[in-house]
Formats: structure tokens, C-alpha cells, sequence
């Protein structure tokens, strides 16, 4: 492996429709960079874009992993960088474009666009969940 510092982007695009496990998937991936020395981000777009939220991750626990509340805690504890999509953060999880969110997001959630993540990416590569 090369000592090259790269930025490491999981995109999670699935919510809750199975069970969490690409959300787990996900995140223990953006671990594995954090812990191969890498900056890792993963970014909430699409059905993804609850588990920027809290309470969303509460009692989901796929077989052979630790739950995905500890794991998305770890993950951020470690230096990770989670961003939620700019527009899903107004429709994909919360409804209208016009309706403030009524859930809380993650504690250190940035907001970011595609701009954000193609730049981040250009300097690393990106894996989709």
C-alpha cells in the first residue's frame, strides 16, 4: 500500500429498505480508510440521506457488526466526515422543499452538493453503497 494520504468518498445512496445493511456497509468501509491512514467522508444522498439524522440508526444491527448507531459514531469520533446532500436535506428524507426538517441531523453533519463531493473525490476515489 502506498503512504499517499488519499480522500476516500463512500456514497450511501439506500435507507432503511434493507434493514441497514448497505448503510453498515458504508460506514465500516469509511473505518477501514480512517484506520488505513486515509480522510474518509461518506455522503448521505438519495434514500441514504436519513441516516444523517438522529434516532435513524437506533436498533439496526446487521449480523457480524456492531451496531450502525456505533459504528456512525466511531466513524465521526475517528475524524470521518459525514455530509448530507443539499437538496435531500430539504426533500429526499424530510418531505417538501419548503418544510424545515423536523429531525435533528447527526451532531458535526456538514451539508455539501455534488460540487463538494466531485472535488473531494478528484483528490481520491469514491465507492457506492
Amino acid at each position: 500500500m502506498s503512504n499517499d494520504k488519499q480522500n476516500v468518498v463512500v456514497i450511501l445512496t439506500v435507507g432503511k429498505s434493507d434493514n441497514g445493511r448497505n448503510a453498515t456497509m458504508a460506514f465500516s468501509c469509511g473505518l477501514s480508510a480512517l484506520a488505513m491512514g486515509h480522510d474518509a467522508i461518506v455522503f448521505l444522498t438519495s434514500d441514504g440521506a436519513i441516516w444523517g439524522y438522529r434516532g435513524s440508526a437506533r436498533g439496526i444491527t446487521v449480523q457480524g457488526f456492531p451496531p450502525l448507531a456505533d459504528l456512525i459514531s466511531q466513524f465521526q469520533d475517528d475524524g470521518g466526515r459525514v455530509i448530507l446532500c443539499s437538496v435531500c436535506h430539504r426533500t429526499c428524507s424530510t418531505g417538501s422543499p419548503d418544510d424545515e426538517p423536523t429531525v435533528e441531523r447527526l451532531p458535526k453533519t456538514e451539508i455539501g452538493g455534488f460540487a463538494t463531493i466531485l472535488e473531494l473525490a478528484m483528490n481520491g476515489m469514491s465507492v457506492t453503497f
